[in-house]
């Protein structure tokens, strides 16, 4: 099996956005005491992630937002705002972590959670829309994906 690729060694600047994205959203889709029927997408969850979280998915995504594109791929200043993006949504989920206070029962993901998913959600969209060129495998990946994010916020 071929060694994993590190963050420095894709071209795109969305790839270590995306991965830093994923890692954070994932924090998000949690078990809820107050929606236990939730559980039943928790294997759901773990195989998207598997495959959002690929080398193939990875490439596939370095490839549709190059770091120098030529005529018809994504511009680089779309995608340098669709990093922002990402980027954005990852530091809510700090911020909104940062925020919990441990004297109440509610924990950080319970009080802000769902909403924060909303925007997950449009981030996630905004990749796949942008990304016209994506393979139809990075594409139907980021479908699974919006949708596992969308069970989780209810």
């Amino acid at each position: 099996m071929p060694a994993v690729k590190s963050n420095t060694d894709y071209q795109s600047p969305i790839v270590p956005a995306w991965i830093v994205y994923t890692d954070k959203v994932k924090l998000l889709l949690v078990p809820r005491k107050d929606d236990r029927p939730l559980d039943q997408y928790l294997t759901l969850r773990d195989e998207v992630f598997k495959i959002i979280q690929s080398q193939k998915f990875l490439d596939d995504l370095d490839k549709a937002f190059p770091a120098n594109p030529d005529e018809g791929a994504v511009p680089s200043e779309i995608t340098k705002v669709l990093v922002l993006e990402l980027e954005s949504v990852s530091r809510a989920i700090e911020v909104a972590k940062a925020m919990e206070n441990p004297k109440k029962k509610e924990k950080w993901w319970e009080r802000w959670g769902k909403k924060i998913l909303v925007h997950a959600s449009t981030a996630t969209g905004s990749v796949k829309d942008i990304g016209e060129n994506l393979p139809q495998y990075a594409k139907n990946s980021l479908t699974l994906f919006n949708e596992v994010i969308d069970f989780f916020k209810g």
